[in-house]
């Protein structure tokens, strides 16, 4: 049986909680069920997401006189254009180099099945929570406060989880290209990784030149 019918043999279906377990039927779903405006919404939040963890690994407030608001007002603010931006960009890459390997999706599907991609990147919002709880503006910081041992659990336990939801991220990323395109996990295992190899080279040629 392939995704199409499975799909259409499920009378409830929500690709909320499927596309944990089963992400392939769960975009065949999405491209054949959910309106495109949805994807919006979830571009902005992972956007949103992506401009947190910039600002983390940047150490921002070691740079600008902000505070823990000013930076979520400023990823507020930021996260839905950049996510447009990434998304839009990807995209783009993932509709012409899954062309080479004969696939078949239009640049519209590609980008809804993407966008749906972005659901554990969303999730990972919720681990600032403790993160902030914690660390507070120290979370932004290359000189975080001291913690208590139960504290420093609480920051372990949420490093792993997002590590995970990372690697799923992945994974359903994978999965969806390749239903969008219409061919194999492998096909779009390549499809993914072959931009990063682009730009890669690309820099290199940059600065072996300069």
């Amino acid at each position: 049986m392939d995704t199409a019918t499975e799909v259409k043999s499920i009378q409830k279906f929500n690709p909320l909680v499927k596309i944990w377990t089963k992400p392939r039927i769960s975009i065949r779903y999405i491209l054949e069920n959910k309106k495109f405006a949805w994807v919006f919404l979830l571009v902005s939040l992972a956007g949103m997401s992506t401009v947190l963890d910039a600002a983390s690994s940047a150490n921002i407030a070691d740079r600008v006189n902000t505070s823990v608001g000013g930076i979520f007002f400023f990823s507020l603010l930021l996260g839905p254009i950049l996510g447009l931006v990434i998304w839009v960009l990807s995209g783009l890459l993932y509709w012409g180099i899954g062309k080479i390997f004969s696939g078949t999706a239009t640049f519209k599907e590609v980008l809804k099945a993407t966008a749906w991609a972005n659901i554990p990147i969303i999730l990972s919002l919720l681990l600032w929570i403790p993160d902030i709880q914690v660390f507070k503006l120290g979370a932004f910081s290359a000189f975080p406060p001291p913690i208590s041992p139960g504290e420093g659990g609480i920051i372990i336990v949420s490093s792993i989880l997002e590590m995970v939801l990372s690697i799923w991220y992945i994974v359903i990323l994978i999965k969806a290209i390749a239903e969008a395109h219409q061919f194999s996990s492998w096909k779009a295992l390549g499809t993914a990784i072959l931009p990063g190899g682009i730009m890669l080279i690309f820099i290199a040629l940059l600065v072996f030149v300069s």
